[in-house]
């Protein structure tokens, strides 16, 4: 080591202590989010080391089915070594927050050190690399993945794997050194896809690219021919192995092969040229009025001074189309041929993250459905900011070299000038994200709790209960069937979990399976339907309930009034829950109460009412052809995409200031039926205002599911009375499912709505079914 490599060891140690010491003192007494996918992605990797009964299939959600660890964002190399090592050595299970607290900022430590060595792999200057490594690696945008998206903040994965794809291509090398180069990069690809996927593949794409262009560049003779085959293969050879190892241990089937969200985050130029956060950021906003709207998903800022030289590189090269003696001037800061290869290798990479071609041909995503599995196309920003990041880092070499042939004075001012500007920039988000990280306890450890959540954990014996039902119930997975987030309901009970080591029903995952995703949200469903979901519990023992704070849906409160309260604590209760009564038949009570208080409802067109309604409205579609009728022998049968018009309803028809309840069954049989910004709307058109009016309701997040069939319920209340209303649904327009609906009802809020079908062998009661106990 030379006396700049002591430098910016030294310097890379200080900026850690000075913005992480906290952190690093003490690794396991902090957790970097208490929220949303940063504490289900602590969950995930801890509960998999401290309770999971198997390897590869994760029990702490999706109960009673669990979850490929592949798909939970558990950096499955480190939960599976680690939960082995735990075996041996127990302290890893209690301090497993802190020995990822401790790799992600090692890893973030280890970036200023592989920048160094691959900018040195380049030919800087060692000075210059010294100055650029520090740059580079504080202004990083995975930085901001540090409190939400553990796995993908390891700064270290690009630089390291461009440095090994550099010494695999260094020239002169003996055969015994190129195998080991290549099996080093191929277990350092593997490593990747085994932390995060989407890591991997963002890492992989970009090597792959440089692996390509180089071919093309330099792999002529038969010689090179074979050694780019080697490299190609450090790049397949792992895709295979995860896939086949995926494909071997994943238990669940039917996951959703058209998930959405692919144009939701895709980058733009502003999320790398322009700055989005201080000190320059305010500037920005006032020079454009804030019209400035970035996408948190796509941060891939390169720093003000590499945005300034593409801004003078561009204007340059525009110029030069009509000043050839400027031409060759411009050409000598495109002399290095692998910072080109790089350079050009993530622009490619960068097409895939602008969404280029596929936002302006949308059907070529449908030729490779493959790429929609990328839900954040934003994120491949990455590659881009490094490799730019290094050739301004040349270029910027360069003019100073230059500079400094001129005067020192002036050379060293631009080269400090640019640091400085540089480091300021990425300094600031590290004090944010220093503060945001260092100030939350680790909720796994119980002493971190608040008295009252310990004496509820302290009155909880996990061998008396099979799993944790949550409330607000929450269900994210599949798409196809899901429950609204509530961010506090799901941060209560991963805590609990953890605690206890029981697994939860509730469940805040990606592409889950849709079967399994119909089944447990068929949980919230009434007793009067049957639940598939019961032939796969085969635990007799009762449910914890874990119930968090007071707004709870109709259905939800009624399996809450089921349960045993226990205790309750800073608004948040425990409930003891029975298996027969999570799956009673309420039917006969709803008879039984219907017959005897019948002749005191009142009656209208057959219905019985239990209050006066303003608006009763009931469509069974019945003068409408349907290959799937709920019930009789008709039904609204249509197409999924566009717009399908249900009723209409003339001015006058609702009253003002009044509540409605509107519901409708629709099929959900069909691949995708309901799901894919699919939407059910009240929709009414005020002319005076020239604007609509629209009450939405998702079909995804129906509670109660019969069969093949959803209930989708909601309440509403019109803008104007004087409006036409109209009831319809909406879907994209490139979707090909068939969209099938029967009996629509609209009654006044609360009012119950009765009547007797099938010879009075089944109670319609507000749009449900229910046979005669009879």
């Amino acid at each position: 080591m030379k006396l700049p490599d002591f430098v910016l060891v030294g310097f890379a140690v200080i900026f850690m202590v000075f913005f992480y010491g906290k952190v690093l003192w003490s690794p396991n007494d902090s957790m970097f989010s208490h929220s949303g996918d940063g504490i289900k992605n602590y969950f995930t990797y801890a509960y998999h080391i401290a309770h999971n009964s198997n390897a590869t299939n994760f029990d702490g959600m999706n109960y009673p089915f669990g979850e490929s660890y592949l798909y939970t964002d558990c950096h499955p190399v480190f939960a599976y070594a680690f939960r082995a090592i735990s075996n041996v050595v127990p302290i890893v299970q209690t301090h497993s927050v802190g020995l990822l607290n401790g790799v992600l900022l090692l890893s973030m430590f280890l970036t200023f050190l592989f920048m160094h060595l691959l900018l040195l792999e380049l030919k800087f200057l060692r000075w210059f690399s010294v100055l650029f490594s520090i740059t580079i690696a504080v202004l990083s945008p995975q930085l901001f993945r540090l409190d939400g998206h553990l796995a993908l903040s390891y700064s270290v994965a690009i630089p390291l794997s461009w440095w090994l794809l550099l010494r695999c291509l260094r020239a002169g090398q003996k055969k015994v050194q190129q195998a080991r180069s290549i099996a080093i990069m191929m277990l350092n690809n593997l490593f990747w896809l085994f932390i995060h996927a989407y890591l991997g593949v963002i890492v992989l794409s970009f090597l792959l690219c440089m692996v390509f262009l180089n071919f093309l560049s330099q792999g002529k003779t038969g010689q090179k021919r074979w050694h780019h085959a080697g490299l190609l293969l450090t790049i397949c050879a792992p895709i295979a192995l995860f896939l086949i190892h995926e494909n071997t241990i994943d238990l669940h089937e039917n996951r959703t092969d058209n998930p959405s969200g692919f144009f939701l985050h895709n980058a733009e130029l502003d999320d790398v040229f322009i700055p989005h956060d201080r000190p320059f950021r305010p500037f920005f906003d006032q020079l454009t009025g804030n019209i400035i709207k970035q996408k948190w998903e796509a941060r891939g800022y390169v720093g003000l001074a590499n945005s300034l030289l593409f801004l003078i590189g561009l204007l340059t090269a525009l110029i030069a189309l009509f000043r050839k003696k400027l031409r060759p001037h411009l050409w000598d800061f495109f002399d290095h041929g692998l910072v080109n290869v790089a350079l050009l290798a993530s622009i490619l990479v960068l097409l895939f993250a602008l969404a280029i071609p596929f936002r302006q041909f949308p059907d070529l995503l449908e030729m490779v459905p493959v790429l929609k599995q990328f839900r954040a196309t934003g994120r491949f920003v990455w590659p881009f900011y490094f490799a730019f990041s290094v050739f301004s880092g040349y270029v910027f070499q360069r003019l100073t070299l230059i500079l400094l042939n001129r005067s020192r004075f002036a050379g060293v001012s631009f080269i400090a000038l640019v640091f400085l500007v540089t480091f300021a920039e990425g300094a600031v988000g590290h004090h944010h994200m220093s503060h945001r990280i260092s100030s939350q306890k680790n909720v796994f450890l119980p002493e971190h709790l608040s008295p009252g959540f310990q004496a509820l954990l302290d009155q909880i014996d996990s061998e008396q209960y099979q799993a944790i039902i949550s409330f607000p119930f929450f269900y994210n997975g599949s798409e196809s069937f899901s429950r609204p987030r509530d961010e506090l309901a799901v941060t209560n009970s991963l805590i609990v979990a953890y605690h206890t080591g029981l697994p939860c029903v509730s469940t805040n995952l990606t592409r889950t399976s849709v079967d399994e995703s119909k089944k447990i949200v068929q949980f919230l469903s009434p007793g009067y339907y049957p639940k598939n979901i019961q032939a796969d519990l085969t635990d007799n023992r009762p449910f914890l309930v874990v119930k968090t704070g007071t707004n709870f849906t109709t259905y939800e409160k009624a399996i809450i009034e089921k349960a045993e309260p226990i205790d309750f604590a800073d608004g948040l209760g425990i409930m003891r829950l029975s298996k027969e009564a999570l799956f009673e038949n309420e039917g006969p009570v709803i008879w039984a109460r219907f017959e005897a208080d019948s002749s005191q409802l009142n009656q209208r067109n057959g219905y019985f009412l239990s209050d006066t309604c303003s608006v009763l409205y009931h469509d069974g579609f019945e003068n409408q052809d349907s290959p799937l009728p709920f019930a009789g022998n008709g039904g609204y049968h249509g197409l999924k995409k566009g717009e399908n018009k249900l009723a209409i309803f003339a001015a006058n028809t609702f009253l003002k200031d009044r509540d409605y309840d509107v519901s409708i069954w629709m099929h959900n049989g069909e691949k995708d039926a309901l799901n894919l910004w699919f939407r059910f709307l009240i929709e009414e058109y005020d002319a005076p205002s020239n604007q609509w009016f629209r009450t939405p309701f998702f079909p995804e997040f129906s509670e109660v599911i019969y069969g093949d069939w959803s209930l989708v319920e909601g309440s509403f209340r019109v803008h104007d009375p004087a409006n036409v209303v109209q009831i319809v649904t909406r879907g994209k327009a490139n979707s090909k499912a068939t969209f099938n609906a029967d009996e629509l009802l609209i009654k006044d809020k609360g009012v119950k709505v009765f009547k007797l079908l099938d010879d009075e062998q089944t109670l319609f009661y507000n749009n449900h079914r229910i046979q005669s106990p009879r």
